[in-house]
């Protein structure tokens, strides 16, 4: 009989003290609704419909601008294929970016072309309690979208279970389709559920042509994965965790190759994976950590992973310094394959163009890729004939900015937006395309694909919008012939 008793006080004394926290939240929840609701102008939202748009306003340098102008405009506005990300749940989420009372939808990795033609890439809700994150599939020719993997119901997290709120590293596929990528937790565990309930983070495999997708637990306890690349022709996939352990992971065999932190004092930094294809070795950039070896702290120095012995290897080569800022910072942004001479294009954490020659073991400073100073841009790409990079600078640049889609000519250091895509789509659809994150050209270099996490705002706010609040779209923007001639 106490037992119930104290059950039902228990209970009772448990509503009383949630209520009004739940209450809060439903309320927060509704506002964004209502938000939206007054400032989606066209009601695409909810719409599978690909909007497709060319004009001439969106080679418009926005009135709003207050940096240098070092840059070109393109001559022919490109054709541009947009659409909202669709179906998920549940669209509205409690206000906070990683914090303990919300999230927001958003992405933060790179996006990958299949060998079937459609473009990958992943949105997540950056919670733990509730977590979800899913893999999107864009086809371009049938201009269609699909959910193509739950994390929540793949490893079947409860809502009131720590699950992982991000995919955060590259989702690259090889050529028969499979897909392997590690989960990422957002936000970080307390140091309560760091010794209660969090465990580690998860492996998991997907093959594009079957459909088939396998939850393979959890590899490495303890260790959660920002990073992540997969190399199909060794079978290997390396990740770097957010605690700084490494796991180096047989594809083909299902094992575990190495896990743990490197030797020799390296630290793998958290945000690039550089694989070499042709090679089959993994780079990054040492984090600066102070230690007996490096009393003043490392300087930003290529590292590199070999499979044969699990090598790890301290390069001679560093990350040059901005000439602007004269500050040296880590790796953050690469080509996925090398140029004729043999070197990546890359960008360091604030902007700066550099090229690394692993053969060399070289770096050389080249430019800066947006306005006076440099911009974080997390993810570039290179044209097929290998003149032209493609990005877009600035994925926490405010609004002023525009939103830029850069072309950058490697042979003449020249600068080209091919469009401001934030005023015109503010503007037409009450949707801001902001906070960009990857990009993938397709084969021919015609074409290319990025998605922002933006949301819908008023015409007259210069700063992001008030209730933070998230549709994440995508772009698919057709470059004109003449502006990619190589």
């Amino acid at each position: 009989m106490y037992g119930n008793y104290f059950l039902f006080l228990g209970l009772f004394t448990w509503l009383i003290v949630l209520s009004p926290y739940v209450a809060a939240q439903k309320k927060i929840v509704e506002e964004q609704r209502e938000w939206e609701e007054q400032f989606d102008k066209l009601n695409i939202r909810h719409s599978q419909d690909v909007l497709t748009d060319s004009s001439p306003d969106m080679l418009k340098i926005p009135a709003e601008y207050n940096d240098v102008i070092d840059f070109e405009m393109a001559q022919t506005p490109p054709v541009i294929d947009f659409a909202i990300v669709q179906n998920v749940e549940p669209e509205y989420l409690p206000y906070g970016l990683a914090s303990k009372t919300g999230g927001s939808w958003g992405g933060w990795g790179d996006v990958t072309k299949g060998p079937d033609g459609c473009f990958y890439f992943s949105i997540s809700n950056h919670l733990s309690y509730g977590a979800e994150s899913y893999i999107v599939r864009y086809d371009p020719k049938t201009k269609s979208q699909k959910l193509i993997v739950s994390l929540k119901n793949l490893i079947k997290w409860n809502s009131d279970e720590f699950g992982d709120g991000k995919i955060h590293g590259d989702l690259d596929i090889g050529p028969g389709g499979d897909l392997w990528s590690l989960t990422y937790f957002a936000p970080k565990p307390t140091a309560r559920e760091w010794e209660t309930v969090y465990r580690g983070s998860w492996l998991i495999h997907h093959n594009i042509f079957t459909g088939e997708t396998e939850n393979l637990g959890i590899p490495l306890e303890g260790e959660s994965w920002p990073y992540q690349a997969y190399d199909w022709e060794r079978n290997l996939l390396f990740g770097i965790g957010d605690g700084g352990k490494v796991i180096v992971y047989d594809t083909n065999d299902r094992k575990m190759l190495y896990g743990g932190h490197p030797p020799d004092g390296i630290h793998w930094y958290t945000r690039c994976v550089l694989l070499d294809r042709e090679t089959g070795i993994f780079y990054t950039t040492d984090t600066p950590v102070k230690s007996h070896m490096f009393p003043q702290g490392e300087t930003h120095r290529f590292v590199k992973y070999i499979r044969r012995n699990n090598q790890f290897i301290r390069m001679n080569a560093v990350v040059p310094k901005n000439p602007v800022t004269d500050k040296q910072t880590s790796i953050r942004a690469h080509t996925k394959r090398k140029s004729k001479d043999g070197s990546f294009w890359c960008f360091d954490f604030n902007g700066s163009i550099f090229k690394f020659y692993p053969e060399e073991d070289r770096t050389e400073y080249v430019d800066i890729n947006w306005g006076e100073k440099g911009y974080y841009t997390p993810n570039v790409c290179l044209s097929p004939g290998g003149r032209y990079l493609y990005y877009l600078p600035g994925a926490t640049m405010t609004v002023a900015y525009g939103t830029p889609v850069v072309q950058y000519d490697t042979l003449t250091k020249k600068k080209k937006v091919l469009a401001f895509i934030y005023p015109y789509y503010q503007k037409k659809y009450g949707y801001a395309p902001v906070r960009p994150f990857g990009i993938e050209l397709d084969e021919k270099g015609e074409s290319l694909l990025f998605y922002v996490n933006g949301g819908f705002k008023p015409d007259n706010s210069k700063s992001w919008y008030g209730i933070e609040v998230r549709h994440s779209g995508f772009i698919h923007l057709h470059i004109p012939e003449s502006e990619c001639q190589e």
